[in-house]
């Protein structure tokens, strides 16, 4: 079979990809030649970000296919990514509706590079090589970084974007720095190639300190996505300037990226090399706890308290991949799905109260149960869940099952096994973090209504007004915790576990034929026969 037949039969698994590209033309060029229908582009947007999910949805397989010579791969970790990031951007787009009057005249820019954004964050997702990796993750860089500066007439965006690009110019300087450190060292850009190269011994001491030096720059970059300590710094400004919507995407969007990529790299390259980065990330995991829930206390803006928020949740994170078995990855898969969707709920409701008051102060919420008692009460489901409180248990079980798996961990630390070090330290910070949430919930509840609350007229209907798609968005969120808090908590960790599975169960040496990919095509419905002839499970 020659190569346009092969490169034909791999076009066809990146159907959902395609999807969102067209969607990406429509929505650019719309408001270009349709100005006076340019209400529209959302809709567009939202029709390539389902029929993206769709089509994902029906790739799922147990299969794992590399396309292109293994420059991308097909498996449940890159579907379940795909879905989770076509969901938060399609979330996003209902919040960005109820927002286009900051936006101008650029809507449909806006639209297109956050369609740009998720698309990046999907081919991350299945990125199993090294410039694969490198041009995916700066995709989504670039298009974050022009996304929190879209409001060219607010000097915080401004300032947000400028500290943003300063940011991860460096880090994108560290991270192919070590990319090439990596290349050098193994002679390949491709992950399996790396890995069993890596899993030889080493034969002499330059190759180990390099192998070392390798590990430190790329923790270096995976935790400026993840906003760990200390590569944390851009975050709370970059929160509090960007557009309220780009805020949202980036605290779980541009997240998801950071994850898979960890997953990728420590888990799937450096899976043998463990002991390596244990204790490094472990070092970092725990600050993230320490320093985000306690500089959150002291958070006066709405917007920089869930940035700080954020840091502490991404340390809580960690603590399911430091695990490094089948429970501990599933547990981070479920904590990242659950904390993504209590995180949007959070936002739109930020976004439903500014857009009526102006407002990201949260003193200014105080009361905002008298006039607008639907959003306090949304708002207060998704900030105890954020908090580990079981109301409903959502965010409880979260934590629960990423601290249960991280107690497996059993690498001494100073006599202490590391397990019972970290979930001791997040059991500790557990307890400012529900703090600074009551904290907002008792001011929404109980307080007296501020000055901008009580300037609220008495009656509010959000059907048929701006604020219909942010409110839209908020239930969707609030359905998903509910559903995740009690109903769908067992099918949830089930596809948390079995998107973790091409991590635990690593593919073989040998790409399969494309003839038989083109037989496992999950569209064809013939997985399981193909399966039976040598395809990686």
């Amino acid at each position: 079979m020659n190569d346009l037949t092969q490169y034909a039969i791999s076009i066809k698994y990146l159907l959902p990809e395609i999807c969102l590209v067209v969607a990406i033309l429509l929505a650019a060029v719309w408001n270009l030649f349709v100005p006076k229908a340019k209400e529209w582009t959302p809709f567009f947007s939202l029709l390539g970000l389902t029929s993206a999910m769709w089509f994902l949805m029906r790739s799922w397989s147990s299969t794992s296919l590399p396309l292109f010579n293994g420059l991308f791969t097909v498996d449940q970790l890159t579907t379940s990514f795909g879905l989770l990031a076509c969901m938060v951007g399609a979330i996003c787009v209902l919040m960005t509706v109820g927002y286009e009057h900051h936006l101008g005249r650029n809507r449909g820019e806006f639209y297109a590079i956050l369609l740009t954004a998720v698309l990046s964050v999907m081919l991350l997702a299945g990125s199993t090589d090294l410039i694969m990796l490198f041009v995916s993750l700066e995709t989504l860089s670039i298009c974050c970084v022009v996304l929190a500066g879209f409001t060219k007439t607010d000097a915080r965006s401004s300032e947000a974007a400028l500290k943003y690009l300063l940011s991860t110019a460096a880090t994108t300087a560290t991270l192919l720095y070590g990319l090439s450190f990596l290349y050098g060292l193994t002679g390949s850009t491709s992950f399996q190639a790396i890995r069993e190269r890596l899993e030889m011994p080493m034969s002499s001491p330059t190759e180990m300190m390099g192998s070392v030096f390798l590990l430190v720059l790329l923790l270096s970059a995976v935790g400026f996505k993840l906003s760990l300590v200390p590569f944390h710094m851009w975050t709370p400004d970059v929160y509090e300037g960007a557009p309220t919507p780009v805020t949202a995407f980036l605290s779980i969007g541009s997240k998801a990226g950071g994850f898979v990529v960890a997953l990728r790299l420590l888990i799937d390259v450096f899976g043998k090399q463990s002991n390596d980065w244990v204790i490094v990330v472990s070092a970092l995991a725990i600050l993230s706890m320490v320093v985000g829930n306690l500089v959150a206390l002291a958070q006066k803006s709405f917007k920089r308290m869930l940035a700080y928020s954020s840091i502490a949740h991404v340390g809580y994170i960690m603590i399911g991949l430091l695990a490094v078995n089948h429970e501990g990855l599933g547990a981070m898969m479920y904590y990242v799905v659950v904390y993504g969707f209590m995180n949007l709920g959070a936002f739109a409701g930020a976004i439903l109260f500014a857009n009526e008051t102006g407002s990201d102060k949260i003193d200014d919420y105080a009361g905002l149960i008298r006039k607008r008692p639907l959003l306090a009460l949304g708002m207060s489901v998704c900030l105890l869940n954020l908090a580990g409180l079981p109301i409903p248990p959502a965010g409880f079980f979260a934590k629960v099952f990423v601290f249960w798996a991280g107690s497996s961990i059993q690498t001494p630390v100073g006599g202490i096994p590391l397990g019972a070090l970290l979930v001791g330290v997040a059991l500790a910070t557990s307890v400012p973090a529900i703090y600074y949430y009551s904290q907002v919930v008792i001011k929404m509840i109980v307080d007296k209504p501020s000055a901008k609350v009580e300037a609220l007229p008495k009656e509010k209907a959000y059907i048929d007004s701006p604020q219909e798609a942010p409110a839209l968005a908020l239930a969707m969120c609030l359905i998903v915790i509910v559903a995740t808090g009690t109903t769908a908590v067992d099918p949830v960790m089930k596809f948390s576990k079995e998107a973790v599975k091409p991590l635990i169960a690593r593919p073989s040496s040998t790409t399969p034929p494309v003839s038989l990919i083109e037989d496992a095509s999950p569209f064809s419905r013939t997985a399981e026969i193909a399966g039976n002839v040598g395809l990686t499970h």
